[in-house]
């Protein structure tokens, strides 16, 4: 893991957890690798991060020190209370347990070879995370593998986006991005060569705006330099929600590689449009309207993941106790991915310490696609540049995603000018009013608005008068 504060400039949030099980392949995981488990969670919850977890048994590729397939399932029941008691810092857990690093290749007992195995194992992972959890694998087929007694001849919709099902819970972590033509064996032949008739990577593209994508380049860049606009490419054709700053890095391999070249590389506004990536109108320009420098490195920094940016705002500039305040907001995700995880949508009013909350119904952030995915094209309008200042130009995608709601103003409130705000806290109720894992949206001149004990997290997006007699509070 690279140090906490030494990333801090990069906006690190989310770390790539390992934890070998190369110990107990013969028995039990003991009660202090359990304890010492837990002690690592609590450091990553005290900074306000969450992790990809992973459980692995084999560090190298030479197949030795692998686990039989009851043994990985026993080890599972004893990690499941840590993992339940943890699972709000969990974004996702890797499926992991098979193979060199987890990846399900060059496994000891050749476990990659029988999908029955498999199949059991991801049947076990899925039981012990929360239905609104998911996993990751390696590999596209995979899935299909563990799948394929689940009528793998459909792939995953919309429709069954986030909706608890195994093939809705089963994303993909490319750990040879852009290595070696087949991102280093995750497609069975280049995509340049073959696409759009090569099944696996076009299988990855039709499934990846409904589930969580990571990726990792190869040590030392031993598949080749990678581009960093290509990448960046990638990532916004993948929906790529997370990508390691460790892999083919000067800060953890001691001299400049891929990701050196992407921080030292300039991204201009034209390279950005010409390559389709979403942009907003400011993006190249600073606090004072002046044009700016940016790098493919800081392009998909601010881009990985979700990127929420408010349009407009309609609600009264004054309104009575007891009235309903009618609420209407349109945003614009420029980020490559949704934020995956349940999150609500909650309307507030605030006066000094007051708040007044309302929890908006219908409203899912995990919908709020960026772009048109190849179901969208028909069932979705898409959105008018013309419409949106911040706009990066006539080719831009973004969907325009609507915000409607009704609160009911309190009898007995206090009169007085209101802020009015947009909180996207995180659904879990021990994290619910940490301001580091509330979403905060990408707007420049948007307030951001935490209580005098550092709680909430609020977009502030106005303000209101309620005005008028109240009744005693």
């Amino acid at each position: 893991m690279l140090d906490a504060e030494r990333t801090k400039p990069f906006g690190v949030t989310l770390v790539q957890a390992y934890c070998y099980l190369d110990e107990f392949t013969e028995g039990p995981i003991s009660e202090q690798k359990i304890k010492m488990l837990q002690q690592s969670l609590d450091r990553f919850r005290k900074r306000g991060m969450k992790i990809l977890l992973r459980f692995a048994y084999e560090r190298k590729m030479n197949r030795k020190g692998g686990a039989k397939l009851q043994r990985i399932l026993q080890h599972l029941d004893q990690l499941k209370p840590v993992i339940e008691r943890n699972v709000d810092i969990i974004f996702v857990m890797q499926a992991g347990f098979v193979g060199a690093w987890g990846e399900w290749h060059n496994s000891t007992n050749r476990l990659e070879e029988d999908h029955s195995a498999l199949a059991q194992i991801m049947k076990k992972i899925l039981e012990t995370l929360p239905p609104e959890r998911a996993t990751q694998v390696r590999v596209p087929k995979y899935k299909k593998w563990v799948l394929s007694g689940q009528d793998m001849s459909r792939e995953l919709c919309e429709k069954e986006a986030h909706g608890g099902k195994p093939i809705a819970r089963i994303g993909f972590h490319d750990d040879g991005f852009l290595a070696e033509g087949t991102d280093g064996g995750t497609w069975p032949e280049p995509p340049h060569y073959a696409h759009p008739k090569n099944p696996e990577f076009d299988y990855m593209t039709r499934e990846s705006p409904y589930l969580p994508i990571d990726g990792e380049l190869f040590w030392a860049d031993q598949g080749g330099k990678v581009d960093g606009l290509d990448a960046a490419k990638r990532m916004c054709l993948h929906h790529y929600t997370s990508f390691s700053l460790a892999h083919s890095y000067s800060e953890r391999e001691g001299k400049p590689y891929s990701i050196d070249d992407w921080i030292h590389t300039e991204l201009t506004r034209g390279q950005a449009i010409r390559a389709g990536l979403p942009i907003s109108r400011d993006y190249f320009v600073d606090g004072l309207g002046r044009e700016t420098r940016r790098t493919v490195f800081e392009y998909i920094r601010d881009h990985l993941g979700y990127r929420l940016e408010a349009q407009t705002t309609s609600f009264p500039k004054t309104i009575r106790p007891g009235d309903i305040l009618p609420f209407e907001m349109e945003l614009v995700n420029r980020g490559f991915s949704v934020p995956h995880n349940p999150r609500p949508v909650i309307l507030t009013l605030i006066r000094e310490e007051d708040m007044i909350t309302h929890t908006i119904q219908g409203s899912d952030p995990r919908t709020w696609q960026p772009h048109e995915t190849h179901e969208t094209h028909e069932t979705h309008e898409p959105h008018d540049p013309g419409k949106d200042s911040g706009n990066a130009g006539a080719g831009d995608r973004s969907l325009l995603h609507q915000i409607q709601a009704c609160l009911p103003i309190p009898k007995k409130v206090s009169s007085g000018w209101y802020k009015i705000g947009l909180w996207l806290p995180d659904s879990s109720k021990r994290l619910e009013k940490d301001p580091r894992y509330a979403i905060r949206l990408a707007n420049r001149d948007i307030p951001w608005w935490k209580d005098v004990d550092n709680q909430y997290g609020v977009n502030i997006l106005g303000v209101i008068q309620i005005q008028g007699q109240t009744e005693p509070v």
